[in-house]
């Protein structure tokens, strides 16, 4: 070991003077050689190639399968659930019983997991994720709103309408003879019903329609306006994810499909979808962890990928944030009752003109051809007023929607971005693509929040790998003269291992410019 010994020592004097000659980077060191480039490379190229999906605690790659037999479960009307509860080996009762739990659900006063999984909700036309179109260039035509059911939009019709007023002024006489059947109203007693009673009744309906329209008109812009920014740094992220896993095609895979997921959910799946995918098997989560643990992989990144990992970790949490208030806005839709009350406030409106009407009808009961013809109008107003409501209270169909081309443009730019990747191909948006890969049977750890999971309990592939027991080198240390730490107290320690190596540490434990500097020695042994 003597000559080992007095190599390393020699080497080390050789360190201390070499460090007098250049600058780099606060160490003063000779500019390094090309065989300290081949030899990272080499390095790299020896390193394991395989991909380990790394999660945190409590997250699972994919919950797809479970999204979908809970929406096949929320399809199910009152009398199926009657039926499947008799073919379950139930009794009567309880049949009966599942077909009234059922019915409560569906009557929109709560929020419930069927409600979450039944409302139509869609950010850009569905058909452009299949497959037939994932190549496909985005044009403008794919912006085009795709048409509304016409039950939803026949109340703006003009046919409808007049036949409202048509009814309306048909029905009138009718209206008045049944009133003056059943009410008897003295003629002091019409100037209280015209006075009092009709204004009082006409106020509260104007204020009660004014507070209703106030909040859905700003319901339906909040969401258009953080889908919009959702999508936008959603796009930027992908970018970015693009660039720093530039020759990490691997990585920029499992990247890509978690955003693909994200796309598909926010096109075309209901928010009960995405709140259990929040819960379980969040893509956000997912890609945030993602990073986190490649940058705990990786010890050297250029300025360049340093500045695009702190953009990620900006963007991601703002996403994080914008999602939170698209879903929050999504929630505040009215619920029936409110339409009820609606529906109250407008009867009591009409009977209070019809009770006004029956001082001036004739002596058969026949009211006036005026009376009618404002009765028809207030009855084509007010129900114009309620399907107008209606029609806001679901932002995504009908005549009064959203407008998706703003967020549109960006999930197709997403798609576009990633189709034209070499991995491309291999990235599903129509499915939940790929099954993720993992090395061995354990998802490596990620702090002290980590989980180890068995890929064969979730589905997933397993690799066969090989336990090689890796060759620790001896490694020696030797502390630099003090007029080395005089001269700069970056360097703190030589390390030399019995291979032909010797490393410069920093100070603060992490790999500087000094770790790429080698100098081969002569092995004494």
């Amino acid at each position: 070991m003597a000559p080992l010994s007095s190599t390393v020592c020699a080497t080390a004097v050789a360190v201390v003077i070499a460090m007098m000659a250049t600058p780099m980077n606060g160490l003063l060191v000779h500019p390094p050689t090309t065989r300290h480039h081949y030899y990272n490379l080499h390095n790299r190229r020896n390193k394991k190639s395989g991909f380990t999906l790394h999660l945190f605690k409590g997250l699972v790659p994919t919950v797809d399968d479970e999204i979908n037999r809970e929406i096949e479960e929320a399809s199910k009307s009152p009398v199926d659930k009657f039926k499947e509860e008799l073919e379950n080996g139930g009794s009567v009762m309880d049949a009966f019983a599942a077909y009234q739990d059922r019915k409560k659900e569906m009557s929109g006063n709560s929020e419930n997991k069927l409600a979450l999984l039944t409302n139509f909700r869609s950010y850009s036309n569905r058909e452009l994720l299949d497959t037939d179109h994932y190549t496909d260039e985005p044009t403008l035509d794919d912006l085009n709103q795709a048409q509304p059911s016409k039950d939803k939009t026949i109340w703006a019709s003009s046919p409808y309408r007049i036949g409202v007023f048509v009814g309306a002024f048909l029905a009138f006489p009718t209206l008045c003879n049944i009133l003056s059947t059943f009410v008897e109203i003295k003629a002091d007693e019409f100037d209280i019903i015209n006075e009092q009673f009709t204004p009082g009744i006409g106020i509260l309906y104007g204020t009660f329609v004014a507070l209703t329209l106030d909040i859905l008109y700003e319901r339906q812009n909040k969401v258009q306006e953080n889908a919009s920014i959702e999508a936008s740094l959603l796009s930027q992220v992908t970018q970015n994810v693009l660039n720093l896993f530039r020759d990490q095609p691997n990585i920029a895979r499992e990247a890509s499909q978690i955003i693909a997921d994200q796309v598909r959910i926010i096109v075309y799946r209901p928010r009960g979808a995405e709140m259990l995918n929040i819960m379980r098997s969040d893509p956000y989560a997912r890609l945030l962890s993602l990073i986190d643990h490649y940058q705990r992989d990786t010890k050297k990144f250029t300025p360049q990928q340093e500045a695009v990992i702190d953009g990620l970790r900006g963007e991601i949490p703002a996403l994080m944030e914008a999602r939170a208030r698209r879903l929050s806005d999504e929630a505040s839709s009215l619920p029936p009752t409110h339409f009820l009350v609606l529906l109250v406030l407008t009867a009591l409106s009409l009977i209070g003109f019809t009770a006004a009407a029956l001082t001036v009808t004739d002596d058969a009961g026949e009211p006036p051809l005026e009376s009618r013809m404002v009765f028809a109008a207030l009855c084509a107003v007010y129900v114009l007023f309620y399907n107008f409501c209606k029609d806001m209270n679901d932002p995504f169909d009908g005549v009064y929607q959203i407008k998706r081309s703003s967020a549109a443009s960006f999930l197709l730019q997403i798609k576009w971005l990633i189709a034209s990747q070499p991995f491309g191909k291999d990235v599903k948006f129509d499915t939940r693509g790929y099954a993720p890969e993992f090395d061995g049977n354990l998802v490596s750890e990620v702090g002290k929040t980590s989980v180890k999971i068995d890929p064969a309990s979730m589905g997933l592939p397993a690799r066969d790998t090989q336990q090689v027991a890796p060759t620790v080198p001896a490694t020696t240390g030797i502390p630099l003269p003090s007029g080395a730490n005089a001269m700069n107290h970056n360097s703190e320690m030589i390390t030399s291992d019995t291979s032909s190596t010797i490393e410069i540490t920093a100070p603060n434990g992490s790999a500087s410019t000094a770790e790429s500097i080698e100098i081969t020695t002569q092995n004494a042994a």
